[in-house]
């Protein structure tokens, strides 16, 4: 059955994968950071509310604040790392051809006369 509105890729090979993978993966991402921006503007907002009726329930929310803007920073730069790393190693999707050891020079491929031979 196939659903006219939906955006379905089929997986084919590993560029294909890894573009799936990525996708995931910022969108679980940009989800974090929209949570931990939310629950430290929800703590900004505790702070000033309890504020005026309890130090002890203000200082927790300030503490809750503090480990809000830890945890946004944690989360950036493990987002940041992963991308030091796709680009370091080159494993981000690319539509270049995969070599192969045929007679083409033109595609990437290796001459016949020059693929080494294991005797």
């Amino acid at each position: 059955m196939q659903n006219a509105g939906t955006a379905l890729t089929t997986i084919n090979n590993a560029n294909d994968l890894t573009a799936k993978l990525i996708g995931i993966g910022n969108t679980i991402i940009y989800l974090l950071i929209s949570l931990a921006i939310i629950y430290i503007i929800w703590n900004i907002v505790q702070y000033f509310i309890k504020g005026s009726e309890d130090e002890g329930s203000r200082k927790k929310s300030g503490t809750s604040i503090l480990w809000g803007i830890v945890g946004l920073a944690i989360i950036l730069s493990i987002w940041g790392l992963v991308n030091i790393l796709t680009g370091t190693f080159k494993t981000a999707p690319t539509s270049n051809p995969i070599p192969n050891l045929g007679n083409q020079t033109s595609t990437g491929g290796l001459p016949v006369n020059q693929i080494p031979v294991i005797q």
